[in-house]
């Protein structure tokens, strides 16, 4: 009788431990920031009254599937090769980025709809924050200045699309 050869099932490349935990990490923080959002977006429509900002809705409306692909996105890190470990990453945290600010913005426009000087002050204490966490990031490692830079950037266009200029267009 011939031998029946069993094929060694092919080794996949390990993965570091770190990119499945910054994955998983990352998918609980989008998993509540979801939650929060549809909470938010189902009270709001619920009580749906005169003169709510069509923006706080669509903001609000567009976190929900930003913020899941950005937890498929970082699931995909957690069992993919470290070669497509970067696009994943990098989906995700545009992804999520948009999630995150949408969020921000919403509020802040909410806020300015019954209480104008608490949404400025918002956004001020938004933009001081990511200014320290940006210069600390770049304090801790210089080569970071380029890379830092330009997701600041990121972030104030996205605060300044998305809720400065509403509130000043009315």
């Amino acid at each position: 009788m011939g031998e029946v050869q069993v094929q060694e099932a092919k080794e996949v490349p390990e993965i570091e431990e770190r990119f499945r935990i910054r994955g998983s990490d990352r998918i609980q923080i989008n998993n509540l920031l979801t939650a929060v959002s549809i909470t938010v977006l189902a009270v709001l429509l619920s009580i749906s009254k005169p003169g709510l900002s069509g923006w706080i809705i669509i903001q609000l409306a567009i976190t929900i599937p930003c913020l899941v692909t950005s937890s498929l996105a970082y699931a995909k890190m957690c069992y993919r090769g470290t070669d497509e470990y970067h696009i994943w990453d990098n989906l995700g945290w545009v992804t999520h980025s948009l999630g995150y600010i949408m969020i921000l913005n919403a509020i802040t426009i909410l806020l300015h709809q019954n209480y104008p000087m608490i949404a400025w002050i918002l956004i001020g204490v938004t933009v001081l924050l990511f200014f320290i966490y940006s210069g600390l990031d770049i304090v801790a490692k210089r080569r970071r200045l380029k890379e830092k830079g330009l997701k600041l950037g990121f972030y104030l266009l996205l605060i300044f699309l998305g809720a400065v200029l509403p509130i000043i267009i009315g």
